[in-house]
């Protein structure tokens, strides 16, 4: 069915809305939008009226809201949509202010950090399939010499004692609390349901960055590390972040992208260089960087700063780094549509 700038469908467990002209990609935030309807804590409709459109408030479990927008012919169509999304989003449970959500620690892309789940409570937040798997938020809390993991308010389960160990720092920095994602999974094909908890965490020296950049700047998916080179030239600024460090000899910086111009004996090459608060820090090979062109390059002519994760590893005398980059041939759709966004503005 169609509304203002959008065409809506439901399939299965699943909320797609397609923009069909500019009013729908601003109210979708750029592009296309894929919702599990468990992921949807409210929906409610307002009426259109005989002088103005009716709307859909559609808002999320991690805090994002949509408003979906439709004239009197359709009201009919989005107040059955109401009904059924109502009727088959999760379970409700409070949903923290955005205040009060913790800050996100880094992950490598994959949950290797096993949890010690409480089954009982694994089970209320798992769906209705024999057996299945479910990707969300989960805040890790420090709370009596434990770190406790929680999921949308609810405690399933704690860190092994040696990772609540080495998250403790971490944590700390962060004033006791950080958030990152989860994945449980299910099943119940046997006489007793089991289950797992795990995170998708990085090392405890790389999962929090030593500088902090503004939540809506294009940071790019953290992906596979490509050598950073150059380092020795600019150690003036290396060496005073890996002090900052607060593991030793580790760190991880969030760096912007640059293409810039470096001279060779017989000819000229762009390399994508990285800076650290407007400060250099190195730069990728040619043939690296190469890749990234295509990428930084309009980005950098459209005024739009993207910025990537930079794990650091050295002491006073040497510093070597690796940029984590997802390569643009890899790089989500969802993070396709918001450059494309950010350019067309």
């Amino acid at each position: 069915m169609d509304g203002i700038g959008i065409s809506v469908a439901l399939d299965g467990g699943h909320l797609w809305v397609t923009p069909t002209n500019a009013v729908g990609r601003l109210a979708l935030g750029g592009g296309p939008l894929t919702v599990d309807l468990r992921e949807i804590a409210t929906v409610t409709v307002h009426d259109a009226g005989p002088l103005r459109n009716g709307r859909l408030d559609l808002r999320l479990r991690d805090g994002r809201s949509y408003q979906l927008a439709f004239t009197r012919a359709h009201q009919d169509d989005f107040a059955r949509l109401q009904g059924i999304l109502a009727a088959r989003r999760g379970p409700q449970v409070p949903l923290p202010r955005a205040a009060d959500l913790a800050a996100p620690l880094r992950g490598r892309g994959v949950f290797c950090q096993a949890v010690a789940e409480e089954t009982a409570v694994v089970r209320a937040l798992c769906g209705p399939a024999m057996t299945g798997e479910r990707v969300t938020r989960a805040e890790l809390r420090l709370r009596d010499g434990a770190v406790q993991v929680l999921v949308e308010g609810y405690a399933v389960g704690v860190l092994p004692e040696d990772a609540a160990r080495a998250y403790r720092v971490p944590l700390e920095r962060l004033g006791g609390s950080g958030r990152c994602r989860v994945r449980l999974w299910w099943t119940r094909e046997h006489a007793e349901f089991a289950c797992a908890v795990a995170l998708d965490l990085a090392e405890p020296e790389f999962a929090l960055p030593l500088n902090a950049i503004d939540p809506l700047e294009l940071y790019i998916p953290p992906g596979r590390p490509f050598q950073l080179t150059h380092e020795n030239d600019h150690l003036d600024v290396l060496v005073p972040l890996m002090e900052r460090a607060y593991l030793p000899g580790k760190a991880l910086v969030v760096a912007s992208l640059h293409l810039v111009e470096r001279a060779g004996p017989r000819s000229t090459s762009v390399v994508v260089a990285l800076k650290v608060d407007g400060q250099e820090i190195g730069e990728l090979g040619r043939q690296t960087s190469g890749r990234f062109r295509t990428l930084v390059g309009p980005l950098e002519e459209a005024g739009v700063p993207c910025f990537a994760d930079v794990a650091l590893v050295g002491n006073a005398i040497a510093v070597e780094g690796r940029v984590l980059l997802t390569p643009p041939e890899e790089l989500p759709d969802e993070f396709i549509q918001r450059v494309r966004g950010l350019l067309r503005a």
